[in-house]
């Protein structure tokens, strides 16, 4: 046997990245990643906040809405039960119950309330006619002697009648009020009522 012959084994192929070794490793890592749930609280939230934010937004705007709308109501009548106590009225008299509508509508806001009343007078046939009215600006809201419309049961033949009608625009996105391009941004709201006068046969306004 010649002395230069190697009888050393040869060394060992390295095993190939793609070989089934690696392919098995990728299977278990997928598999541990389809049962990893760290974080999925997270996503969903993300996923679902934004509804849940727009829903409390809404509720709370209609809730506000609701309370207003019947503060504007509750002025509404309280004005005309003042009114309804009285023998007669002016001008100046009529001016004060801004200031009533007002204080009946905090804490909401009441910039912007507008208050019209009207002496409405029903002659025999149970036609209704205006005899005097007046508005918060100092105009005269309707003709003296034009035609009104009354609901049938108030409609009594030589009756007399106050009526209030007060009127509010209220503001929607409280709590985004930057927002000014979204449609739907203000309630109109109008509340009328009537009452007839505690007092003699009709209420008169000296000044209307």
């Amino acid at each position: 046997m010649s002395p230069n012959t190697d009888h050393s084994a040869p060394a060992p192929r390295p095993e190939l990245a793609t070989g089934p070794g690696f392919l098995m490793g990728l299977r278990r890592a997928i598999t541990r990643l389809r049962g990893d749930r760290a974080g999925a609280g997270a996503v969903e939230f993300a996923l679902i906040a934004p509804v849940l934010i727009v829903l409390y937004m809404g509720s709370l705007e209609i809730s506000v809405a609701m309370s207003v709308n019947k503060k504007l109501a509750r002025a509404s009548s309280t004005v005309a039960d003042l009114i309804t106590q009285e023998n007669s009225v002016d001008k100046t008299y009529l001016d004060s119950m801004v200031n009533v509508a007002q204080s009946v509508m905090t804490p909401f806001r009441s910039d912007g309330l507008k208050v019209k009343v009207t002496g409405v007078a029903i002659d025999g046939s149970g036609k209704a006619t205006a005899t005097w009215s007046w508005q918060d600006d100092g105009s005269r809201p309707y003709a003296v002697g034009s035609a009104q419309t009354l609901a049938t049961d108030l409609a009594i033949p030589n009756t007399f009648l106050i009526r209030t009608e007060l009127e509010f625009d209220h503001d929607l996105l409280l709590i985004m009020p930057g927002l000014s391009d979204v449609e739907l941004r203000t309630l109109k709201m109008k509340k009328t009522y009537h009452l007839r006068q505690r007092l003699g046969a009709s209420i008169p306004c000296s000044n209307c």
